[in-house]
């Protein structure tokens, strides 16, 4: 048993969907086009059968007629299609598939003729009216280009570029920059790039960045960045952020070892008070003295350890109950 159903809102009575079915295919709300899921979910929607039918072919005939009686009211407004065709088997015979081809609105020739003039892939004149309506005029210093492109194009930047500039209202030159049909941006950052660049005070001098303070004394970042942190140089002139509230004294952490606190070593028997003495006197590099205290060089020609080494935890054959003694 094949019939034909309607979708209407409760309170007003409105028809807003007729369509062709059987079983208890006018209940369903699900696999709808989305004007007609829409309309379910913002209104009080209800369906009926309007009349059923022995066989397919006269369901699709009257669901056309009902429908189109019913869009000559103004009302089946979420019918995409006038209806009276498709299938309710697997898969649609020829002449449904011919039924239905024919019946399609946008098969019709004068849509098929609308729709070629005004493709702006076949008619140049709709190409350039599309064009010109999504390109903007940019205005870049006492220059105004076409477009976006026009402008990347003669300067040798990005698209990106041009777009931040305009967003910036300025470009790193310092010349305005804006689209011709939007306002001035007017930049008020004291450099163009500020970012979150924090202010800072060297030598009684104020910088906006710490990039900018390397630039200036030929540092390395870090090198700034210890400074700061400390809030001095290594000379202890104070290097602060004008944020910095901090409480600091100068510690001078660049201070040489003092000599006196050497580590001495005894070569051959005799004490010097460091390997640096031990190198300047005997004439050997001090990393081969180095090389012979630790054991990784060997030479019968040197004895050497430190003054104060301590005995080792196992003995081997550079070490004894008494002491360590490393051949170098």
């Amino acid at each position: 048993m094949y019939y034909v159903y309607e979708w209407f809102i409760v309170d007003t009575g409105e028809v807003i969907y007729a369509g062709k079915g059987k079983g208890k295919r006018y209940k369903t709300r699900s696999q709808r086009n989305k004007f007609l899921t829409d309309m379910l979910r913002r209104y009080n929607c209800d369906s009926r059968i309007v009349k059923e039918f022995e066989s397919e072919k006269e369901a699709f005939e009257y669901e056309f007629d009902y429908i189109r009686e019913l869009k000559s009211k103004g009302e089946c407004v979420c019918n995409i299609y006038d209806g009276g065709a498709g299938g309710s088997g697997e898969f649609w015979t020829d002449d449904l598939r011919q039924e239905y081809s024919e019946r399609n609105v946008m098969k019709a020739e004068h849509q098929r003729k609308r729709m070629s003039e005004k493709n702006p892939m076949k008619n140049p004149e709709i190409c350039q009216k599309v064009n010109s309506q999504k390109r903007r005029a940019v205005i870049i210093g006492d220059t105004m280009f076409e477009s976006v492109k026009a402008a990347r194009e003669h300067l040798h930047v990005a698209t990106d570029t041009i777009i931040r500039w305009c967003r910036k209202g300025v470009n790193r030159q310092g010349q305005i920059c804006r689209y011709a049909d939007s306002e001035q941006v007017i930049f008020s950052g004291g450099r163009y790039n500020k970012g979150s660049c924090r202010s800072l005070t060297y030598k009684g001098k104020h910088y906006e960045s710490q990039s900018d303070l390397c630039k200036d004394i030929k540092i390395s970042t870090r090198t700034a960045a210890e400074w700061l942190k400390r809030g001095f140089d290594k000379n202890g002139n104070p290097c602060r952020y004008d944020d910095d509230d901090r409480d600091l004294a100068f510690v001078n952490r660049y201070v040489k070892r003092n000599k006196d606190r050497a580590r001495r070593i005894t070569v051959n028997g005799i004490k010097y008070r460091s390997c640096d003495e031990a190198s300047k006197i005997l004439g050997i590099p001090k990393s081969t003295l180095y090389s012979y205290l630790q054991g990784a060089k060997h030479n019968p020609s040197y004895i050497c350890e430190y003054d104060n080494q301590q005995p080792s935890r196992v003995n081997t054959d550079k070490s004894n109950s008494e002491g360590s003694t490393t051949n170098g």
